[in-house]
């Protein structure tokens, strides 16, 4: 039995040598290194492309009872790029510029979320419409206010 016991405390006495030989929790660091964060042009064109993969997914054939739940996911692809577009800015806009640019995403969005009501509502022919119609006019008065010349 004391043979057990020794055995018992040499190992403990060894445990305690190696615990003290690891790094202390201050030691280690508290957090992993950031990625750095995109760049706000990167941000806005990748914004851009998706809101443009989703508004032609919209008008690919028209919103339809058939293509309902793939129309709702590229509404909410669209409101996520609007979001995170409305955060950037394109270029260098002035104070009132960016104003004007913020009020159009904002519109955006309302129109976005007009469509979705239409799309859950089952008035397909509406939502259509204001893919066709409203979306699109947005997109090219968007593009000839606030995308550089060199970009069109």
């Amino acid at each position: 039995m004391q043979k057990k016991l020794l055995a018992l405390a040499l190992l403990g006495a060894t445990g305690f040598g190696l615990a003290a030989a690891l790094p202390a929790p201050a030691d280690i660091p508290a957090s992993r290194p950031v990625a750095p964060r995109p760049a706000a042009d990167d941000v806005l064109e990748e914004s851009m492309e998706s809101m443009n993969g989703a508004l032609k997914t919209l008008l690919k054939g028209g919103i339809t009872a058939e293509t309902k739940d793939k129309s709702l996911e590229a509404v909410v692809r669209m409101q996520s790029g609007i979001v995170a577009a409305k955060s950037s800015k394109p270029h260098d806009l002035n104070a009132e510029e960016l104003v004007g640019y913020r009020r159009m995403m904002a519109d955006l969005l309302a129109t976005t979320a007009k469509l979705e009501v239409a799309i859950l509502d089952g008035k397909f022919e509406d939502a259509t419409k204001i893919a066709k119609d409203e979306l699109t006019r947005f997109k090219k008065e968007g593009h000839d206010k606030y995308q550089k010349e060199e970009e069109h």
